[in-house]
């Protein structure tokens, strides 16, 4: 519809959404880097701490004040809003669906990146890491708080564990 499409057009055309753009394509051989190193953290079902504390160090190592991991092991952050909108969760998982001891070493051919689980999780964990610092490059503020959520237990036997405690036992 028109409305659709003048709102497409609007953030398209936004200053703040052309800086964060910029700023993302500007990162993109650390955001490729952070890809490899969290796809070389194994990161089975129920055993993904080591990757939880990784990614929480990305987080801070990124200017992420106060991310945390909450009981069940999702790392958690809760970005502010300058408004009264509703919560918003962006979330990706942690854990991959490989059974312990599987090699997880990325080998590059080109341009190209291959190893178990790197078009998965760590691809998305790493854009997590962009997008966000892109937010705050280009100092966009939303009406929203944003709960930026990157859960355990999603693969296989996890049964979605980590979602599960987030909206039935998690602070939010």
């Amino acid at each position: 519809s028109q409305d659709v499409a003048k709102a497409v057009d609007n953030v398209l055309s936004n200053a703040h959404f052309k800086k964060a753009i910029a700023h993302i394509s500007g990162e993109h051989d650390r955001i490729i880097g952070e890809v490899i190193k969290i796809t070389e953290i194994p990161a089975p079902p129920f055993k993904e701490a080591a990757r939880a504390k990784a990614f929480l160090s990305m987080l801070q190592e990124s200017g992420i004040k106060d991310p945390t991991i909450d009981d069940e092991g999702n790392v958690i952050w809760l970005r502010k809003r300058t408004g009264n909108g509703p919560l918003i969760v962006i979330s990706t998982h942690l854990d991959t669906v490989f059974p312990e001891g599987t090699d997880v070493k990325v080998r590059r051919e080109g341009t190209k990146l291959f190893a178990p689980g790197v078009g998965d999780a760590s691809r998305y964990l790493a854009i997590l890491l962009g997008m966000i610092r892109a937010m705050d490059a280009a100092d966009i503020k939303t009406s929203s708080d944003i709960l930026f959520v990157a859960t355990v237990g999603e693969e296989a036997l996890g049964d979605l564990r980590g979602v599960r405690y987030l909206f039935t036992k998690g602070p939010y």
